[in-house]
């Protein structure tokens, strides 16, 4: 009996075509292995971009006397570098913020993130503006931020939310919350600011920590991030009771 023998060529086309379905189910995984890298890459970049602007804003907040005064009583800042009043069609976030805890040697944890709707001081649809620091000057105001769900610094929420501007000397200590803006003329005569729908932002603590985090986590110093420490130093510059 004849053996028949195949050329080559169809051994070789026949082993490429059994190997295509494996080449082509393994594409769609690499690209979606690549495209989560570039999501994360941007989140972190986007998480970096917001701590370098929170530390400018502290910058500008350490010229006012009365709010470094007002980070001396802290207990904790949450530093919104910028908002933005979205259309309410679009259901846009206004804006990012960070929340940091002072210890109580005076210095400060590491940032975490929120995100917010609405801050209630009369902005027009689309007007831009920033940045706002609101220094929590007691316990009840930092435990607003350690809920799960959406929450609100404001009257409702049993929070006294003072504008800067009314605030004489020597009261800087009373109330819940002192709301600063570097924006001339934002809060006009308003003698309360309120922000409302605040959500955690798990999603952009976790890009910059690299690892799944609560917001109690991250203010328990349970982690670190060397690229925080300029704005940590800023605050303890800004909050040091020589000043």
């Amino acid at each position: 009996m004849i053996a028949h023998v195949k050329p080559l060529g169809s051994l070789l086309c026949g082993a490429l075509l059994a190997c295509a379905p494996m080449i082509t189910q393994s594409q769609p995984k690499d690209g979606m292995a690549s495209t989560q890298e570039m999501a994360r890459a941007q989140l972190q970049a986007m998480a970096n971009q917001q701590i370098d602007s929170a530390r400018t804003a502290v910058a500008a907040l350490e010229k006012d006397p009365l709010m470094t005064e007002a980070l001396r009583w802290s207990k904790g800042v949450f530093i919104l570098p910028s908002y933005r009043r979205a259309a309410l069609a679009i259901g846009a976030s206004g804006g990012t913020g960070v929340l940091l805890r002072k210890r109580d040697n005076g210095s400060w944890s590491a940032p975490a993130f929120f995100k917010l709707g609405t801050l209630g001081i009369g902005l027009q649809a689309g007007v831009e503006a920033g940045p706002f620091v609101f220094v929590l000057l007691n316990d009840k105001a930092m435990q607003q931020f350690l809920q799960r769900n959406s929450f609100s610094v404001s009257a409702d929420a049993g929070l006294t939310v003072r504008n800067w501007k009314k605030v004489a000397r020597g009261t800087v200590g009373k109330g819940d919350v002192i709301a600063w803006s570097s924006t001339k003329g934002i809060f006009a005569d308003v003698a309360a600011v309120s922000v409302d729908d605040i959500r955690y932002d798990e999603q952009l603590t976790d890009a910059y920590y690299h690892r799944t985090l609560s917001a109690g986590d991250v203010l328990a110093d349970r982690v670190s991030n060397d690229q925080a420490q300029g704005l940590q130093q800023a605050l303890a510059t800004a909050s040091a009771p020589d000043r």
